[in-house]
């Protein structure tokens, strides 16, 4: 299931889907389908035009990233910090490094226990929990203050093996740091693990709707958050329809 899940996402909710329709196209137009071949040409330069300008991607995120807000000082026993994935060398990647260094910021005000989430879903070798844990303590974090989850291979394993380290230490208010695209769905999956969190949102992509001229031109890295965000979207849609409740097996 996990398989499919990744498939999935990298096939749909990713570029890769105009590649599907790229494909759909060249078919019809092989079969000598002239409307059909016009209407999959026009769905995908407008699709893709929307997603990869500013505008448009912000349409996308913005409903994710302004639902929670970063509290001045978070009343919170634990921190629960979802990984953001690591590089082949091991290097923790920028959304994971940012929900680090928030955790950090945090933590400074505040030195309670971090619980780090992220094992080794690829089989890289390489298990995620590791890697930031690493990175805490180079900051001066104590070993004896991180908990390692390294079992997780996506969000709703994350937060049920988290929610071990909450029952087994008694912690009673967690607050939960993630990216603040993907915060929503983490706060729904662990409402679904019967996990009362605090909302710690960081790596802001959206910031505002002032845009410049050249906002209207595409861009790489906003077609890239649109599929965030679009992902997001359908995660929320799946736990909606009841999958949520197999999470807690």
């Amino acid at each position: 299931m996990f398989l499919l899940g990744k498939i999935f996402t990298w096939s749909i909710l990713s570029p890769g889907v105009f590649l599907i329709i790229l494909l759909l196209l060249i078919t019809a137009i092989i079969s000598d389908r002239r409307r059909i071949s016009i209407f999959f040409l026009v769905l995908v330069c407008c699709s893709m035009y929307f997603l990869s300008v500013k505008p448009g991607r912000d349409k996308i995120i913005q409903p994710l990233e302004t639902k929670y807000k970063q509290p001045q000082k978070p009343n919170v026993d634990v921190l629960i910090v979802l990984g953001g994935g690591v590089s082949k060398s091991g290097a923790p990647e920028d959304a994971t490094l940012q929900r680090l260094y928030y955790a950090y910021q945090i933590y400074k005000q505040n030195p309670v226990p971090l619980i780090v989430c992220g094992g080794d879903p690829l089989g890289s070798g390489i298990r995620e929990s590791a890697v930031m844990s690493r990175v805490l303590e180079s900051w001066g974090v104590p070993q004896d203050k991180i908990y390692q989850e390294n079992q997780s291979r996506n969000t709703a394993e994350n937060l049920r093996n988290a929610r071990t380290y909450l029952q087994k230490y008694k912690f009673k208010k967690p607050g939960l740091v993630t990216s603040a695209m993907h915060l929503p769905r983490a706060v729904q999956i662990a409402k679904s693990l019967g996990i009362t969190s605090v909302p710690l949102p960081c790596a802001f992509k959206y910031e505002g709707e002032l845009y410049q001229w050249y906002d209207v031109f595409p861009n790489a890295g906003y077609l890239q958050d649109s599929f965030s965000g679009l992902k997001e979207y359908t995660g929320q849609f799946y736990y909606r329809l009841g999958s949520a409740s197999k999470i807690k097996r």
